[in-house]
């Protein structure tokens, strides 16, 4: 592990000083917030979102108790109790915040149509909180999309809760038909340099476990083949493990990055020993940490991305660096 401070972190975010015919765009992102637990890793966080454009929340934002997903009221009133803290009050005032949701914002665990009826009641609170500022083809989900860098990076924002069916169900889906036809649709008529998919569960991790997209092969596999044909480079940022890794997968010469950020304050749960085939490094994280994305836009044609994962201590735990 390569020490940096958070003095040092801040720097590291700064000193991509660009031209005029260049942009710059760093995004953090995390996941599994339950600040019950721990709020350790708060004070660095904050210092980064001194220099981030954007923040991406990626799911399992606020851990709904027993029962609070029953009434829009109960719903919003855990959103409060989270985010109302002067701490997270103070994190919201800096950057641009982005978010998605997963089954701890939705309602119970691993919740998916066959378990759950009560996604538009959670649904109405997380737009109500979030308040998402970029189009939404379907009123009744937040999945989207939006950009930044003047057009050359284009932000997916999937819903992978409300469509949910079982794995073992017939025709088993994690994004439903429609929004998977909206994806690729957007996918392919993309002009940008860059695609970052935003999802809250993890895509790339060959491991049949929990609820990685590899317990959905078939749709899995088509996320895959569409990635790899994209006109842009596809980074695929995730959540809900309570352990983070950064993946690879290569298909048909394409390269295809997933950095997965989790928790930020809720327990960890590190998966060392995962059958995980797609992971550049060894072990998971064990520890609360953030993820920056970092991306040096020098003209059309090239592009330098650099991810890590940081810790409490400003210490970068695992990175990845490409010149595109």
């Amino acid at each position: 592990m390569k020490k940096i401070t958070i003095a040092c972190l801040t720097t590291l975010m700064l000193n991509l000083a660009c031209t005029p015919e260049e942009h710059v765009l760093t995004i953090g992102f995390g996941s599994c917030n339950e600040p019950n637990q721990t709020q350790h890793l708060l004070p660095t966080l904050n210092k980064a979102l001194d220099s981030l454009d954007h923040f991406i929340w990626l799911g399992d934002n606020i851990y709904l108790k027993n029962g609070q997903w029953n009434s829009y009221d109960s719903t919003m009133a855990r959103y409060n109790a989270v985010f109302g803290q002067p701490v997270f009050q103070d994190l919201l005032s800096k950057s641009h915040h982005l978010a998605i949701w997963d089954d701890h914002d939705a309602g119970p665990n691993d919740c998916d149509l066959s378990t759950f009826s009560g996604f538009s009641t959670t649904m109405s609170a997380f737009k109500d909180f979030w308040k998402p500022d970029y189009p939404q083809p379907n009123t009744d989900s937040y999945y989207g999309q939006t950009n930044a860098a003047g057009g050359l990076v284009d932000i997916y924002l999937l819903d992978n809760r409300s469509f949910r069916t079982h794995k073992d169900s017939t025709n088993a889906t994690v994004f439903g038909v429609e929004q998977l036809n909206w994806f690729h649709d957007a996918l392919i008529h993309s002009t940008a340099k860059v695609h970052i998919i935003c999802m809250g569960g993890q895509l790339l991790n060959t491991a049949q476990v929990f609820e990685n997209m590899s317990n959905y092969t078939k749709e899995r596999d088509l996320l895959l083949q569409w990635l790899s044909k994209s006109p842009g480079k596809p980074i695929v940022l995730t959540g809900d493990r309570h352990s983070g890794e950064i993946n690879e997968m290569v298909i048909d010469g394409k390269s295809i990055i997933e950095v997965c950020a989790s928790p930020l304050t809720a327990n960890k749960h590190p998966h060392h020993n995962e059958n995980n085939s797609a992971r550049i490094h060894e072990k998971t994280t064990d520890t609360q940490h953030f993820g920056v994305l970092q991306l040096k836009l020098i003209d059309a044609n090239q592009v330098r991305l650099r991810a890590g994962l940081y810790d409490s201590n400003g210490t970068v735990l695992f990175s990845h660096r490409e010149t595109l």
